[in-house]
């Protein structure tokens, strides 16, 4: 072999310039346009995104236990009222069902 080809052999062959030394500072500027561009976005087309006090004041959470304590307190305490309610009216409730069933379900004749 010849000295010539030996070197070449054993020479490591590559690209002076792989990643253009700008290339970083192109994808970094791309990047912070791209969410520029997505924060103005969503400040043009979602006005109400950025102003929280736009959209009125915070309602209160209720006080302390947000639960229902005793849920067959609160159905019978609901019952009663509707009863109530039922007992207040101008017809009772038996000549109301009698109207109904003559009359059937259309308008009161």
């Amino acid at each position: 072999m010849t000295r010539n080809a030996r070197k070449t052999r054993n020479e490591v062959r590559f690209e002076a310039r792989d990643v253009p030394s700008l290339l970083p500072l192109w994808l970094a500027g791309g990047l912070g346009g791209f969410v520029l561009l997505v924060l103005v976005g969503i400040t043009l087309f979602y006005p109400l995104a950025n102003r929280q006090e736009v959209r009125g004041p915070l309602q209160p959470l209720p006080p302390a236990p947000r639960l229902q304590v005793a849920p067959q307190n609160d159905l019978a305490a609901y019952r009663r009222a509707k009863e109530n309610e039922l007992q207040r009216s101008r017809m009772p409730i038996d000549s109301a069902m009698r109207a109904t069933a003559h009359d059937g379900w259309g308008t009161p004749r």
